[in-house]
C-alpha cells in the first residue's frame, strides 16, 4: 500500500510508509500487546512525526492511508445515531419522567420512612440518568487539534483509547509548546502518560478532575520541517521525555512533476489494505480486553540482543543522547506489534511473534534512530563545542599551571571525574590540548596535566 501510494502521489516511500505504519498503529489501539519481558507488556501505539514541505503531496498521501479508518469512524457514528442513540434518548426521557414523579411524591410524603424510600429511589434514578447521559456520547476514534484538557476528557469518555492524526500538525505542535497553558510552559503530560499507559490525573478549572487508569494514544503528525526543528529545540520537551518517545523523520518530500503513468492504486491493494484496517479496528481497537502476543524464543533473543547493544553504546558514542537511545529497544517492540498485526490481521492475537518480524522491527527502529540522530546532530555538535569552550575558558585562568580532570570536574563542566578525563583525552587527540604526566617525588598517583596545544 505504501509503495502504491508513493508511486501515485510521486512522493518518497518514507512519507507513505510512516502514514501506513501510523494508521495501522491507530487501528490497533490498546487491544493488542506483546509480552516483551517478565511481567511486562508493550502495546503497539506509536508517536510518528514526519516533516514535508507544503505542496509536496503530504496531505494526499495521508488521505490515502487514513481513508479506511476515517470511513470506519464515520460509519460507526452513523450506526450509533440510527440504532443506539434513539434507545438512549428514550431511556433518558423515561428516567427524567420518573425523577419528576418521585419529586412530586416526595412533596406529598408524610412520614420519615416514606421519604427515605422515595429518596433511595430518586438516588437510583439519578444514577441511571448519569449513566445514560454518559452513554449518549457519540463514538470517537480520532482527534486532531485539541487542548490537553480536552484530550484527557475525550479519553475518559471514549474507553481511554484515541488516535491523534493530522496531515498538518502545526496546531498540535503549538499546543505542545504551551499555547493554551496559562503557566507559560510546555504541555505534554497527557501525551507522556498515554504513550506508556500510566495512571494520569488531569485537574480542570471547571468540573471534576479527569482520572485515567491506562490511557492509550497513537499519533501520526505530518508538519513543516521548521516545526520539527522547533519541537526538537524545546529543551523541556526533551528533558520531560516526550521527544525521545517520538519516531521522527524528515521525509524529504518535495513537489514533483506529473508523469505519463497516471494509473491509480490497484483495487486489490487498496481493498486489501482497507479490509486489514477495518479488521484491526473491529477485533482490537473496539475490544474490551487486550490480547497478548507471545514472541518465539529466537525473536525474544533478537530483541534482547538489540537492547543490550544499545546499552553498550549508551556508555560510549551515544552517551550524550542516552535518554533518546534508551527508548530504541522499546520502540522496536512497539513496531513489532504493528508489523505483526499487519501480517496477521484479525488473527494477530493467535500467532506468536516470529524472528523475521522481530528483525524487520529492529531494522525499522534502527532507521528511525538514524533519523533521530541526524536531526539531533547539529545540537549534539553545538553541545560538544560548548563543553570544549568551557574547558578552554578554565584553562585560560591557569595557562601556565594547566588543568587536570579533577579541575574540570570541580568546575562542574562534566558530571563525573571519569567523564572529565575522557573529555580531556578527546581534546588532546583532537589537537587542542597537550597532556603531560607527573608523579610526586614522594610517590603516589600519576596526574596528567593539560595545557593549550601550540599550533
Amino acid at each position: 500500500m505504501a509503495a502504491a501510494v508513493a508511486r501515485v502521489e510521486r512522493t518518497p516511500e518514507t512519507l507513505a510508509g510512516i502514514c501506513v505504519l501510523g494508521i495501522t498503529s491507530a487501528a490497533i489501539g490498546a487491544g493488542l500487546q506483546i509480552a516483551s519481558g517478565p511481567n511486562r507488556h508493550t502495546r503497539g501505539n506509536l508517536y510518528l512525526v514526519g516533516s514535508a514541505e507544503s505542496g509536496s503531496g503530504k496531505s494526499e498521501t495521508f488521505r490515502h492511508a487514513a481513508r479506511p479508518l476515517h470511513e470506519f469512524e464515520r460509519d460507526l457514528v452513523e450506526r450509533w445515531k440510527l440504532s443506539t442513540l434513539p434507545g438512549l434518548d428514550a431511556d433518558k426521557d423515561m428516567i427524567e419522567a420518573r425523577i419528576n414523579q418521585l419529586r412530586k411524591e416526595a412533596g406529598r410524603a408524610e412520614g420519615g420512612m416514606e421519604r427515605e424510600e422515595i429518596r433511595s429511589q430518586l438516588e437510583k434514578a439519578k444514577a441511571d440518568l448519569l449513566a445514560v447521559t454518559t452513554a449518549m456520547q457519540a463514538p470517537v476514534l480520532t482527534v486532531e487539534d485539541v487542548t490537553t484538557q480536552r484530550l484527557a476528557g475525550l479519553l475518559a469518555k471514549r474507553g481511554e483509547t484515541l488516535a491523534s492524526l493530522s496531515a498538518d500538525a502545526g496546531a498540535i505542535v503549538n499546543n505542545l509548546l504551551g499555547q493554551y497553558s496559562k503557566l507559560d510552559r510546555t504541555d505534554e503530560s497527557i501525551y507522556l502518560k498515554s504513550f506508556s499507559g500510566d495512571f494520569c490525573r488531569v485537574d480542570r478549572q471547571s468540573g471534576e478532575p479527569v482520572l485515567l487508569r491506562e490511557p492509550c494514544l497513537a499519533a501520526l503528525w505530518l508538519t513543516q520541517p521548521d516545526k520539527v526543528e522547533t519541537l526538537l529545540g524545546e529543551r523541556s520537551l526533551a528533558d520531560g521525555g516526550l521527544i525521545p518517545r517520538l519516531l521522527i523523520c524528515h521525509t524529504r518530500a518535495e513537489a514533483r512533476p506529473i508523469t505519463e503513468d497516471d494509473s491509480g492504486i490497484p483495487a486489490a491493494v487498496a481493498g486489501g489494505y482497507s479490509e486489514m484496517i477495518r479488521d484491526l479496528l473491529t477485533t482490537f481497537r473496539l475490544a474490551k480486553e487486550a490480547k497478548t502476543i507471545e514472541p518465539e524464543p529466537a525473536a525474544r533473543r533478537a530483541m534482547n540482543d538489540y537492547f543490550n547493544r544499545i546499552v553498550e553504546r549508551r556508555r560510549s558514542d551515544l552517551k550524550d543522547v542516552s535518554t533518546y537511545a534508551a527508548r530504541w529497544g522499546e520502540q522496536a517492540w512497539r513496531i513489532a506489534v504493528v508489523i505483526h498485526a499487519g501480517l496477521h490481521g484479525k488473527t494477530a492475537g493467535e500467532h506468536r511473534l516470529q524472528l523475521e518480524t522481530a528483525e524487520r522491527a529492529i531494522e525499522l527502529a534502527e532507521w528511525f534512530a538514524g533519523q533521530q540522530l541526524e536531526i539531533l546532530s547539529k545540537g549534539r555538535h553545538a553541545a560538544r563545542q560548548s563543553v570544549r569552550d568551557e574547558v578552554l575558558a578554565l584553562l585560560a585562568d591557569n595557562p601556565a599551571q594547566g588543568i587536570t580532570a579533577r579541575d574540570v570536574h570541580r568546575a562542574r563542566i562534566t558530571p563525573t571525574a571519569p567523564e572529565a578525563r575522557e573529555l580531556l583525552e578527546a581534546m588532546e587527540r583532537e589537537g587542542s590540548l597537550t597532556g603531560k604526566d607527573s608523579k610526586p617525588d614522594h610517590g603516589g598517583h600519576v596526574t596528567r596535566t593539560y595545557t593549550k596545544a601550540r599550533r
